[in-house]
């Protein structure tokens, strides 16, 4: 076969080949118009709102954190109240006892203080009346020794007019 009736079915790839090369720049120049006009704008227009949407969620966050550290600082400044608060009830109720148990002492102390009076004052009447039964016995003792020893008919009126004359006349210290 002849050199120059076979058709040149391949180049090598370091051969520029200018017809290939111009169509092979022609559809990247159409590719390159047609990904500028309906793709880089979306995808510019999507990058824009990502970054807009991160920028926001940082932002969002910073608040959010700021918000928590405050609402931590509230919370520490709460419970320090409420552990003052605490603190402060349990003195209250420490002192409410210690003055209801005086105020129990003391009333505990003044009925004590009454039955010690009013056991006083019985121990009184029973030995008036000890010593009112002593007499009249006394004077019946007195009646009936006078009675025999004198032998005398006083009647009983007038023997123990006599008798309690006599006793009265006793010192007080003896009665």
């Amino acid at each position: 076969m002849n050199a120059l009736a076979t058709p040149v079915l391949a180049a090598g790839i370091l051969e520029l080949n200018p017809g290939l090369t111009l169509w092979v720049a022609i559809t990247f120049l159409a590719l390159i118009l047609v990904l500028a006009k309906f793709a880089f704008g979306p995808i510019v227009r999507m990058l824009d709102e990502r970054e807009r949407t991160i920028r926001e969620a940082i932002e969002q966050a910073k608040k959010e954190r700021e918000e928590a550290v405050r609402m931590m600082a509230q919370q520490k400044e709460s419970l320090a109240r409420a552990q003052r608060e605490a603190a402060d009830l349990a003195k209250r109720s420490q002192a409410e006892m210690e003055s209801f148990r005086a105020e129990l002492a003391a009333k505990a102390r003044k009925e004590a203080d009454e039955l010690v009076a009013s056991a006083r004052h019985q121990i009184e009447e029973e030995k008036v009346k000890a010593v009112a039964e002593i007499k009249g016995q006394t004077v019946d003792l007195a009646i009936a020794a006078a009675g025999r020893i004198l032998k005398v008919g006083l009647d009983d009126k007038a023997q123990r007019a006599l008798v309690e004359e006599y006793i009265a006349q006793l010192p007080a210290s003896r009665s």
